[in-house]
């Protein structure tokens, strides 16, 4: 009776390398087994496996990140082409496209700041901003771990005020070659001699709008509005009647010097405002010939502006503005004020009752 002695198994694979999410899609893996063995203590022929062979399949994973800082950009009213700046990577193990659309978030919270309007005529540009379109925009192949810079940009209402946030979302989906019809992964069973296609990518900010494994993948980007937030307030008083001798009791009478002070408040307290200009229509029953030469503006008021019978400023005091004012009939215009946040300018004329 022969006594089996010994056996030793040995595995030998066919050289491919690591196995992993780098592997390339399609590539095929060939397993072969041998097996040694003994009897009686005599060598036996080694006995080889049948070939077992698969093809790696697709798995499409990628990353879409928002790139330039601050988070939310600092922008003005009326601005036109505000511009953010985001990253497509392709972590799949394949060249893979993808549609790009940009939307607003209305509503949503990006970073602690809700947002309270809309950016108007969002576009997507893929090449470096030489074309720009409203989406959905089609990419070219993506190569294996490359990326592609994403640029968005809009503009902000003329109506914007100070505060006001602007949250956007940019969505990428895999697509298959005809760059508009959504990859899906393969629901059946798997087919170890065909490519399956399985959709590994993350669920993008916040699982907004899509889900992990959905074959979409969203950032976000904001804006914030820093703009100056004006109110103007006129005052009146009188500067003197040439009948009543304590000026702080002068009356409206005909030949009183009056006194128009415009009280120019920036509630901002983020932002200044300049090249501000002011116009005014005075009554034509006004004498304007000392108007223009009177003009005088206080910045930096910390409270609200005053208008005190008997004074020729009103109160405020403040420096000559003349060479920054022009009248033109009865229209008057006054050029070139600045108002700082948080804060008021006084500006005063005298007008002479006829």
């Amino acid at each position: 009776m022969k006594k089996i002695l010994s056996i030793a198994t040995i595995l030998a694979l066919s050289s491919i390398g690591a196995m992993g999410a780098g592997t390339a899609v399609n590539t095929e893996i060939t397993n072969k087994a041998i097996l040694s063995f003994s009897v009686g203590g005599v060598k036996q022929s080694d006995v080889t496996s049948n070939e077992d062979k698969f093809v790696v399949d697709k798995k499409i994973d990628f990353l879409l990140t928002h790139d330039d800082n601050p988070k939310h950009l600092l922008v003005v009213a009326n601005k036109e082409d505000a511009e953010r700046s985001f990253t497509l990577t392709n972590e799949s193990n394949s060249v893979q496209k993808y549609s790009i659309s940009v939307s607003n978030l209305s509503g949503e919270t990006y970073d602690s700041k809700t947002d309270s309007a809309d950016m108007q005529n969002l576009e997507i540009s893929i090449d470096g901003g030489a074309n720009w379109s409203s989406g959905p925009v089609a990419t070219d192949s993506i190569a294996v771990d490359g990326t592609l810079t994403v640029l968005v940009r809009g503009d902000v209402l003329d109506s914007a005020t100070d505060g006001d946030v602007m949250n956007i979302q940019l969505e990428a989906m895999a697509v298959k070659d005809d760059g508009t019809t959504a990859e899906v992964s393969t629901t059946t069973a798997d087919d170890k001699n065909a490519v399956d296609t399985v959709l590994a990518e993350g669920a993008g900010v916040s699982d907004y709008a899509n889900t992990q494994f959905d074959g979409k993948y969203s950032a976000w980007a904001g804006y914030l509005v820093n703009t100056a937030n004006l109110s103007l307030t006129k005052l009146s008083c009188v500067y003197s009647d040439e009948v009543t001798s304590d000026s702080t009791k002068a009356k409206r009478i005909p030949g009183a010097t009056l006194v128009y002070v415009f009280d120019l408040d920036n509630a901002s307290t983020t932002t200044d405002a300049i090249d501000v200009n002011l116009t005014d229509t005075l009554d034509s029953s006004y004498d304007l010939t000392n108007t223009v030469a009177s003009a005088k503006a206080k910045t930096d008021v910390t409270s609200a502006c005053s208008c005190n019978n008997g004074s020729a400023d009103g109160g405020n005091g403040g420096s000559d503005i003349s060479g920054n004012a022009t009248l033109s009939g009865q229209d008057l215009t006054l050029s070139n004020l600045s108002v700082a946040k948080d804060s008021h300018t006084c500006v005063s004329i005298q007008v002479k009752l006829k």
